[in-house]
């Protein structure tokens, strides 16, 4: 990704985050803007299957970022369970083995067991959807940590997505985080420009070999 197009996206999130604590008009737009400049930035990037599928993630996360934004809580997580499959479908060409990065693999299904022990009691007529979503990110950060995908920054940013996105189920059925909307947008953006730059720069580097 380009030096220009990095800048652009900084300053995006710093706006939002700035949005955040202060009345803003059209916050949604503010919000989607920063995966609109990194939706660009694949869509500026060689053909390849690679770029499709993360063009693909990224309409779906803008899509997500959009409904959550108005409120459309369960459409919202429609919206980014697809995105989380189209990454899990990238990681999935690299692939490697249950052996790579076992302890990575260790930690997530304990995660899965954690979070899944916390949420399940307060989900209410949610239940399904949210477990749905939980093992999906849960296999999205499995497949990453078991790839020969750089762990900086491929592997970092999937957890980091994961990470985000227990931020939002806690402070939605569990307990109000403290600076939640900080913590939660901070690891996502974090998490969404960590993936596309690494492996738009893998995409790159194969279709210069």
């Amino acid at each position: 990704m380009s030096l220009n197009l990095r800048s652009v996206f900084a300053v995006c999130v710093l706006l939002y985050m700035f949005g955040l604590y202060y009345s803003v008009d059209y916050l949604w737009l503010l919000k989607i803007t920063p995966i609109g400049i990194l939706g660009f930035a694949v869509l500026k990037s060689a053909p390849s299957a690679l770029r499709t599928t993360l063009l693909c993630a990224m309409i779906f996360s803008g899509c997500g970022d959009l409904l959550l934004a108005f409120d459309l809580f369960i459409y919202g997580i429609g919206a980014f369970l697809l995105a989380q499959l189209s990454y899990a479908w990238i990681f999935k060409s690299y692939w490697l083995g249950l052996e790579q990065r076992w302890f990575l693999t260790a930690l997530l299904s304990g995660y899965v067991v954690v979070m899944g022990s916390i949420l399940l009691p307060n989900l209410g007529d949610l239940q399904l959807p949210v477990s749905a979503y939980l093992l999906v990110i849960a296999t999205m950060g499995l497949l990453a940590a078991q790839s020969s995908l750089p762990f900086r920054w491929t592997v970092v940013g999937a957890l980091l997505f994961i990470v985000s996105d227990s931020f939002i189920a806690i402070n939605k059925f569990v307990t109000p985080l403290p600076m939640a909307g900080f913590l939660i947008m901070s690891t996502y953006y974090a998490a969404q420009f960590m993936l596309v730059d690494s492996l738009l720069a893998r995409a790159n580097k194969l279709s210069t070999a």
